[in-house]
């Protein structure tokens, strides 16, 4: 399992590399997921260990949200200047994620039900 999180660091550094290099304005975690998603559509999927250090780690997510969360107590002035701006990230982000999500979910229910 050490390896599998191994590989999932690489490629998080992979993808920090990569954007400093290109001056690339993507942050490195999703170039790095990117070229992850890559090696793995190559390879063919993840291995056992892949999958379970990646479904270990979704388990804990939410605590790594912790600390954002936090730093918007100790920064009161910065979030009523710009709450109009969160506001409107959360909304969009929330409704594209939603929208996104069903899509997904209906074209893979349709392909499931075609391949069956």
């Amino acid at each position: 399992m050490l390896k599998a999180l191994i590989a999932l660091l690489f490629f998080q550094l992979c993808g920090e590399t990569l954007v400093s290099v290109l001056h690339s304005p993507i942050p490195g975690p999703v170039a790095g997921m990117l070229l992850l998603w890559i090696a793995l559509a190559i390879k063919g999927g993840p291995s056992k260990d892949l999958d379970q250090v990646s479904h270990t780690l979704i388990q804990y997510l939410s605590l790594f949200f912790l600390p954002a969360g936090v730093g918007l107590f100790f920064l009161p002035a910065s979030v009523q200047q710009y709450w109009p701006a969160i506001l409107a990230a959360m909304l969009v982000g929330t409704l594209a994620s939603m929208l996104f999500s069903g899509f997904l979910m209906k074209r893979l229910s349709a392909k499931k039900a075609g391949a069956e």
